[in-house]
Parts: structure tokens; sequence; C-alpha cells
């Protein structure tokens, strides 16, 4: 496979092979690698956006302690 990069890539390949990487492909392959690494983080849980947007409408409820300890507490009681 043959890839065309611009002059400011090219020269990022090039400062990263004066740190010790082999030659332009092992450069390309690590950069390759970052990126899919990146691409399978979901940095979103499921429905984040969906909460944020509540939110921002002012639709959510108030943080209360009393509600957050019962929760736990039922989830070890649960996990028995």
């Amino acid at each position: 496979m043959e890839i065309t990069v611009t002059k400011p890539i090219e020269e990022f390949i090039n400062r990263q092979l004066t740190k010790g990487y082999a030659d332009a492909s092992e450069v390309a392959r690590q950069a390759l690698l970052r990126w899919m690494e990146e691409e399978e983080f979901d940095a979103d849980p499921p429905r984040l956006p969906e909460k944020l947007a509540e939110a921002r409408e002012g639709q959510f409820r108030p943080y209360d302690p009393k509600r957050y300890e019962a929760r736990e507490t039922l989830g070890h009681e649960a996990s028995r």
C-alpha cells in the first residue's frame, strides 16, 4: 500500500525518525494504532448526550444524599 502525505505530515514523520523509529512505515503504523484506540474508546456512555441536554433544560433531580444512600444499600443487598 502506498499513501501520499502533505508536507507537514512528511516533516512530522521525519522528526519521529530522528527520535528512533526505524522507518516511515513504522511511524505511520504507530499513528494508525493510536487512532484505532481512540475510535474504540467511547467517551460518551449511553444516553449521556440526552441526559446532558435534559440537565441544560432544567429537567433533572437535585442531588439527595438520602436517596443515594438508599440506592447504595439496595445495591449491596442485591449482590448478597
